[in-house]
C-alpha cells in the first residue's frame, strides 16, 4: 500500500473514531437524561403514596375513635340491659362531646331502635328493624360471629350529605345472649375535616371510592367526577363491613421531567461538548504529531546548546544533537560521566548530588554549574539541566541540556580582579588624602577662613564615604573568596553592643538620632568580636539613615533556643514587601535612581550575611510599609 493511501486510511479511520465517540456520547446522555426522568417519577409516586397511606390511615383511626366512643355505651347497657330513656339520654350527651362527628346513636334491643339521640330530626327512625330493613344477612352472620362493629355505608342521608353506619353488637353479661345492637351514624363530611381532606391544595386531586381503578368513577362519593386519572396512586381502607379505595394524583398529571431539567441537561451537554471536543483536540494532536516531530527534529539538529537524550535505566546515550558533540565530543557516551562534577573552583571534591541522585528523587533540576573533565584534562565550566520522564508501558529517558559558562565565568573573573585591583590601587592615594584633609580641618597648617573650612569638611565627608566603599568591595570580594579571618571567642554580648553603640553615636547625634539600649543580656556568645561589632554597626548605620529627626532607635536583646538575638527597631518608612527577596543581595538599593536621597553603597547587608554565616549566626528582618523595621542578628549562645 502506498503512503498516500495510508494516510488516507489513517485519515479515514480518525474521522470514524470521531463519528462513533460522538454517537455514543449522544446517546448516553439520552440515556441518562430518561433514567433521571424515570427515577424523579418513581420519588415523586412514592411521596405520593405516603400522603395517600396517611391520609387512609388518619380516616380509618377517627372512624375507629369515635366508634370506640360508643363502645362504652354498649358496655354499659351489657351489664344493665333494661336501661330507661333518661340514663339513655344522658349517656349518649356525655359520648357526643366526645365524639364530635357522630350525628346520631340509636339504641335497638332486639334489633329494633327503641332509644335515639338526639331526638329532634330523628324520629322516624324510632320503631326501625333493623334486621328486617337495614342489616343484610350476611351482616347479621359478621355481627353475631365477630361480636365487633360492622360498617355500612356510604349512605346518603335524609337531612343531606352521607354518612357512615355502625353497629356495634350487645350480648348480656349475665346470660350471654345477644341483647341487640347500637347503631349509630358519623356524619362524613365530618370526618373529611377531620383529617383535613376537604382543605388539600388545588395541585392535588384526590378521590374516594368503593370500587377499583378501573372504575373509579363509577363508585366515586368523594373528589372531582370529571378528574382525568393517570394511573394514580392509591390505598385501600378495609373495615368490616366496606371496603373504600382512596385515589390522588397531582393536578396536572406526573412529571415527565426532573424538577430541575435544564440543569442536568446542561451538565450532561456540557460533558458531552467536552468529550466531543476532547476526541477532536487529541486526534488533532495525533495528526499533527508527525509534523510537529519534524519541526522538533529541526530545533533539535540547530540549537546552538548540547541536547541528549540517555536511558534512564543503563545510562546510555540515545541521541545527541551536534552541539552537544561539539562541546563534550564524545566523553559523555553514559550519564554516570556527569556525575563527576568538581566544585567551581576547581576542587577534586563533590560540591554537589550526582545527575543520577537528583533525577532519582525528582522529576526536574536546572540551572547546576560546576567543572567537568575533558579528554585533555582540563576541566570545562558547564551548567546542566535535566528532565526525567516516566513514559507509560515504556522504558524511561532522561534529557540532558548543556550550556558552555567558559566566557560568563571568564568574565566574573575578570570583573572581580578588576574590582579587586581598583580598590587596593585607590586606597594608598584615598588614605593621604584624607589624612591631608584631616590635618586641614584641625588647623594643623594654620588657621583657615569659614568658607574654606566648610570646603574642607564637604572633602573629607566625601573621601570618608569613597573609603567605606572600597572597605566593603574589600570586605565582600574576601568573603566570596574565603580570605577573611575569623578569630572565634566567647564574650560578654553586652561588650560588644556598647563598644558599638559608642562607636556610632557621633553619627546619630549628627541626624539627632537618639540610641536607646534596653534590657542587654549579659549572656556570653561564641563569635567574632570584631566581626559582630562590624554587622551590628551595619544593622545601626542603615537605622540611624532610615530614621526621621528627633528619632528613636531601640535596641534589645533576646534568647532563642541556642543562640540570643540582638534586635535593633527604627521608626522609618519600613520596607516595601516586593523588596525583601533583594534585602541582602549586593549592591541593593530600595531606591536604586540616581536621584535617591539616601547614600550608600548597597554592600552592608550583604556582608552582614555573609558575616554571620561564617559566625554560624544569622540575620532578618520584619517590616511594614510606613511602619518602620527591625533588623535582628543572631549569634550561638557559649
Amino acid at each position: 500500500m502506498s503512503t498516500q493511501k495510508q494516510e488516507q486510511a489513517f485519515f479515514g479511520l480518525v474521522w470514524l473514531a470521531r463519528l462513533t465517540v460522538c454517537l455514543l456520547t449522544v446517546g448516553l446522555a439520552l440515556a441518562i437524561d430518561s433514567t433521571a426522568t424515570e427515577r424523579h417519577r418513581a420519588d415523586v409516586r412514592a411521596k405520593w403514596q405516603e400522603k395517600v397511606d396517611d391520609l387512609g390511615l388518619r380516616l380509618r383511626a377517627t372512624i375507629l375513635q369515635n366508634t370506640q366512643t360508643v363502645w362504652g355505651l354498649a358496655a354499659n347497657v351489657a351489664v344493665q340491659p333494661d336501661i330507661g330513656e333518661e340514663r339513655f339520654q344522658r349517656l349518649a350527651s356525655v359520648i357526643f362531646k366526645l365524639a364530635p362527628e357522630l350525628l346520631n346513636i340509636g339504641l335497638a334491643p332486639g334489633f329494633v331502635i327503641k332509644h335515639i339521640y338526639p331526638l329532634d330530626g330523628n324520629e322516624a327512625a324510632l320503631g326501625l328493624d333493623l334486621q328486617a330493613q337495614s342489616l343484610s344477612r350476611d351482616q347479621m352472620a359478621l355481627l353475631l360471629e365477630s361480636r365487633r362493629a360492622v360498617f355500612s355505608g356510604p349512605i346518603n342521608l335524609v337531612q343531606g350529605g352521607q354518612g357512615l353506619a355502625a353497629r356495634i353488637p350487645i350480648f348480656e353479661n349475665d346470660t350471654g345472649r345477644v341483647w341487640g345492637v347500637i347503631s349509630t351514624i358519623l356524619d362524613l363530611d365530618r370526618l373529611y375535616t377531620a383529617i383535613g381532606l376537604d382543605s388539600l391544595p388545588p395541585e392535588v386531586v384526590f378521590a374516594l371510592s368503593t370500587t377499583g381503578s378501573g372504575n373509579i368513577d363509577k363508585g366515586l362519593f368523594f373528589g372531582e367526577p370529571d378528574a382525568a386519572w393517570q394511573e394514580p396512586v392509591s390505598t385501600t381502607m378495609a373495615m368490616p363491613g366496606f371496603s373504600w379505595k382512596l385515589y390522588a394524583q397531582p393536578a396536572d398529571g406526573w412529571p415527565d421531567h426532573p424538577d430541575s431539567p435544564w440543569l442536568l441537561r446542561s451538565l450532561l451537554g456540557l460533558v458531552t461538548l467536552i468529550i466531543i471536543a476532547g476526541t477532536l483536540w487529541i486526534t488533532t494532536l495525533i495528526l499533527r504529531d508527525r509534523q510537529m516531530q519534524l519541526r522538533f527534529w529541526g530545533l533539535f539538529e540547530l540549537a546552538p546548546f548540547g541536547i541528549a537524550l540517555y536511558d534512564a535505566i543503563s545510562g546510555e546515550l540515545l541521541q545527541a544533537n551536534p552541539g552537544f558533540t561539539r562541546i563534550l565530543d564524545s566523553k559523555a557516551n553514559n550519564i554516570g560521566y556527569f556525575d563527576d562534577v568538581r566544585s567551581l573552583s576547581g576542587d577534586k571534591q563533590r560540591s554537589e548530588p550526582s545527575i543520577s541522585n537528583r533525577l532519582a528523587s525528582q522529576v526536574r533540576f536546572t540551572g547546576v554549574e560546576g567543572f567537568f573533565p575533558m579528554a585533555d584534562g582540563t576541566l570545562q565550566p558547564l551548567m546542566l539541566h535535566g528532565l526525567r520522564l516516566d513514559l507509560q508501558g515504556k522504558e524511561s529517558v532522561i534529557w540532558i541540556i548543556v550550556e558552555d559558562i567558559s566566557q560568563r565565568k571568564e568574565a566574573e573573573r575578570l570583573k572581580s580582579e578588576f574590582i579587586s585591583t581598583v580598590s587596593h590601587e585607590l586606597r594608598t592615594p584615598l588614605t593621604s588624602i584624607s589624612g591631608a584633609l584631616s590635618l586641614l580641618t584641625t588647623n594643623a597648617v594654620g588657621e583657615l577662613s569659614g568658607k574654606a573650612q566648610q570646603l574642607l569638611k564637604i572633602a573629607q565627608r566625601n573621601s570618608d564615604q569613597l573609603g567605606f566603599l572600597i572597605n566593603d568591595l574589600l570586605d565582600i570580594e574576601k568573603l566570596i573568596a574565603g580570605k577573611m579571618d575569623f578569630n572565634v571567642i566567647e564574650f560578654p554580648v553586652s561588650e560588644a553592643i556598647t563598644e558599638s553603640l559608642e562607636n556610632i553615636q557621633n553619627y546619630a547625634t549628627e541626624k539627632n538620632i537618639t540610641l536607646n539600649a534596653q534590657e542587654l543580656s549579659t549572656t556570653t556568645v561564641k563569635a567574632d568580636k570584631q566581626r559582630l561589632a562590624q554587622a551590628l554597626n551595619n544593622i545601626l548605620s542603615n537605622a540611624i539613615k532610615f530614621s526621621p529627626v528627633n528619632g528613636q532607635i531601640r535596641i534589645w536583646t533576646k534568647l532563642h533556643g541556642q543562640g540570643l538575638r540582638i534586635y535593633v527597631q527604627d521608626e522609618g518608612p519600613g520596607i516595601a514587601p516586593e523588596f525583601r527577596e533583594r534585602m541582602f543581595q549586593k549592591f541593593s538599593q530600595a531606591d536604586s535612581s540616581d536621584r535617591r536621597s539616601k547614600g550608600g553603597t548597597g554592600l552592608g547587608l550583604a556582608i552582614t550575611k555573609e558575616l554571620m554565616a561564617r559566625m554560624e549566626g544569622d540575620v532578618d528582618f520584619t517590616s511594614e510599609a510606613g511602619q518602620g523595621a527591625t533588623f535582628w542578628l543572631e549569634v550561638p549562645a557559649a
